[in-house]
């Protein structure tokens, strides 16, 4: 039996509160992976295989738990993006939201939905060929949602939630 476990990033300490125009947006973006985290401790099982997004905040959660981990790309999160150039101010959310609305319906200049449960099963079979048994994986939340439905139409069974926690270690059995 195969069992993956899948941990959101620890939660961004992320103080910016002002609206935001859309250069400022894209500024707020690249800088967004170097914030500090809020850590946790988090009782964890022996695991055969860790994965780690090669993004930052999932590095720096991976190392906060003292693991031996290999780092990939293909578990990056689906980048936010300002959908439009204006001087206008929206609060982040406002542009996240939007941002991920324009994904979904892969109406983006970046990486399409598509392009997203393509990254995700490239991943999958990999993992799936691997003898190990017990795998962790550390990533980011749109991304993981991507991956969990990929996973569960292979025929694994998770005790998720709608709304994947950053912190939180859920756990896929097949």
């Amino acid at each position: 039996m195969k069992t993956i476990y899948i941990i959101r990033h620890f939660k961004v300490k992320d103080t910016t509160n002002k609206r935001l125009n859309s250069n400022e947006f894209v500024h707020w973006i690249e800088e967004y992976d170097n914030f500090d985290l809020e850590y946790l401790n988090i009782n964890l099982p022996k695991f055969d295989k860790i994965y780690v997004s090669s993004q930052n905040r999932a590095i720096k959660t991976a190392n906060y738990l003292k693991l031996d981990y290999e780092i990939s790309d293909l578990l990056v999160e689906v980048e936010a993006f300002a959908f439009t150039k204006t001087k206008l101010r929206f609060s982040k959310s406002f542009w996240l939201v939007i941002s991920r609305i324009l994904w979904f319906f892969n109406f983006t200049k970046n990486e399409t939905k598509k392009d997203t449960k393509n990254r995700a099963m490239k991943f999958v079979s990999k993992i799936e060929n691997e003898k190990n048994e017990t795998i962790l994986i550390i990533s980011h939340g749109l991304y993981l949602k991507v991956l969990i439905g990929l996973l569960k139409k292979l025929g694994y069974k998770c005790n998720d939630d709608f709304n994947i926690k950053n912190g939180k270690l859920y756990k896929l059995n097949k």
